[in-house]
């Protein structure tokens, strides 16, 4: 009789161990299968985002289409900084953007993505009927923070560097991170 409570007792835990473990794997799979689909979701808004952002026939052209990807306060310093005295002077000689690729890498904890994009952008020498015009590839670096509003990841900071992140691996001068602090406000372009 004490064998036979033992035996139920032992089978009752091993139960309990057995449905504990399998809803503890279930629960990883299933938190690891809701950051992927996050992690999607980032790169595939980013994408578009940066589509839109770099696809434009002049400084300003494509507000209209960014505005939807964006906070009011992240739109608001995009155009603050298209409106900087450098960016209007030479809006006119730049023309013609046209968005290649990105290669994005993205942080699911903080919702940030970081890209290297690619791009071709049109120059002209001058403003006369016979200019000439130079086509060229160009490289920045990206970085976006997304925030979620309205069950819609839109861009809450965008922060541009020049050129590629292998360029800013070898400027961080030994630092312990591949990736530059970042330092300034929602929307900066720094050389």
């Amino acid at each position: 009789m004490l064998n036979k409570v033992k035996a139920r007792f032992l089978i009752g835990v091993g139960g309990l161990i057995a449905v504990s473990f399998m809803v503890m794997i279930g629960y990883t799979i299933g938190s690891q299968s809701v950051s992927k689909q996050t992690e999607h979701q980032i790169r595939a808004e980013a994408n578009k985002f940066l589509t839109q952002y770099f696809t434009k026939v002049q400084l300003g052209e494509n507000n209209a289409r960014i505005k939807p990807y964006m906070t009011d306060s992240a739109f608001s310093e995009e155009e603050a900084n298209q409106n900087k005295a450098i960016n209007q002077v030479y809006k006119d000689y730049m023309l013609d953007y046209r968005f290649e690729s990105a290669s994005i890498f993205v942080n699911t904890e903080s919702n940030v993505a970081l890209a290297e994009v690619s791009y071709q952008v049109t120059y002209v020498s001058d403003l006369s009927e016979q200019q000439q015009r130079t086509t060229q590839t160009e490289t920045k670096t990206v970085m976006l923070s997304y925030s979620k509003v309205s069950d819609k990841l839109l861009v809450n900071q965008l922060t541009i560097w020049n050129g590629k992140l292998e360029d800013m691996k070898e400027a961080t001068n030994g630092a312990n991170s591949s990736i530059p602090t970042i330092q300034g406000t929602t929307t900066s372009e720094n050389s």
